[in-house]
């Protein structure tokens, strides 16, 4: 029952935000993918040129961060990733000559329980 009332909880806090950031005209998430690519600290591992920008919604505690962390880590393609929750944006760096499609990333996403709004790839 707990748990049942603490995702309940989670939904509704999730509903909240994300109405409240649909209506923030001023709304830094609508950043350009350069200045998110100049992302200078990760949140794990370490930095790469070969880069995936993920804009993202759904995504608003540190809690949420660390899942998506722990999802791209476990992915061999993967040497580092950046979450800003601020901006709902994930950089994941991956490794020279390797590369995991958008349809997957959407769906590590989605499994996870955020969505996606657009992908940018440097490499």
């Amino acid at each position: 029952m707990k748990i049942l009332l603490s995702l309940t909880t989670i939904l509704i806090f999730n509903l909240f935000y994300y109405i409240a950031l649909s209506h923030d005209k001023n709304n830094e998430a609508e950043m350009l993918h350069e200045d998110v690519v100049k992302v200078t600290e990760l949140s794990s591992g370490l930095k790469s040129e070969n880069i995936i920008d993920v804009a993202t919604n759904g995504m608003v505690c540190d809690f949420c961060a660390q899942a998506i962390e722990k999802v791209f880590m476990k992915r061999k393609e993967v040497q580092g990733i950046n979450v800003d929750l601020n901006n709902q944006r994930v950089v994941i760096y991956l490794k020279k000559n390797v590369s995991i499609e958008d349809n997957e990333i959407i769906k590590l996403f989605e499994e996870s329980g955020y969505g996606v709004e657009k992908i940018n790839r440097t490499s």
